[in-house]
């Protein structure tokens, strides 16, 4: 694989990683494969744009020390069926900050769009999700590709790396070298990267749960009226 180390420097439980565990099943051109086993160059299936290749692939393996110590980077378990049928369509682990799509109705009202980027940590409030604090050891993932996309993990949507502030503070300085010499844009301080969708503040977040949840709907696809 060619993939950089994340600098465990940075790592402390506050910090705001976005990546995939390991066995997570990236959708691809071949099918769906374990995001460990993708290679840089390798195409993977945005919802926007097609297929894309990977540019760059960060790695951060934690033991049960390191987790132990730093409970914040413990994953969220988004359990089969969490967010609607299939969706996943097995359990997937992420890092707590990593946003997945809503898709509903429910959506639309309270943001102006059906579809939003929602942090796994938002969640947990639902049937089925948790922090997976059983977790003895995890290598974290960052897959980044021209621009901030939706890709698809265990069928459901999930977002590739954004590299705004919050990345730049947490790769460490080694990494975000080899981000920026692939994406130069970035050195301009004035230069914002566009998000593939809304993101709700924890706030909001909250509250879209909670009408979906009184609502009995479904997070995904769901067509129930708020």
């Amino acid at each position: 694989m060619l993939a950089s180390n994340f600098d465990s420097e940075v790592f402390s439980e506050d910090v705001e990683i976005i990546c995939f565990a390991n066995g997570s099943q990236i959708e691809t051109e071949l099918g769906p494969r374990p995001v460990e086993q993708l290679n840089v160059g390798d195409l993977v299936a945005t919802k926007d744009q097609g297929l894309m290749p990977i540019r760059w692939i960060g790695r951060k393996n934690l033991d049960a020390a390191t987790l132990k110590a730093n409970p914040g980077l413990f994953p969220i378990r988004i359990g089969a069926g969490a967010l609607g049928k299939n969706n996943p369509d097995r359990d997937l682990l992420v890092s707590p900050q990593h946003r997945v799509l809503v898709n509903s109705k429910i959506a639309r009202r309270m943001f102006g769009s059906d579809e939003v980027l929602v942090a796994a940590k938002h969640l947990t409030a639902l049937e089925n999700v948790e922090v997976a604090t059983d977790v003895a050891e995890l290598a974290y993932f960052h897959i980044l590709v021209d621009g901030h996309e939706i890709v698809t993990a265990n069928n459901l949507a999930c977002e590739t790396l954004f590299p705004g502030p919050i990345t730049r503070k947490n790769i460490g300085d080694a990494a975000w070298e080899e981000v920026t010499t692939l994406f130069p844009d970035l050195l301009d301080p004035d230069f914002i990267p566009n998000l593939a969708r809304t993101t709700p503040s924890g706030r909001k977040a909250a509250q879209l749960i909670l009408r979906h949840q009184k609502n009995e709907t479904p997070l995904v696809n769901s067509d129930v009226a708020a």
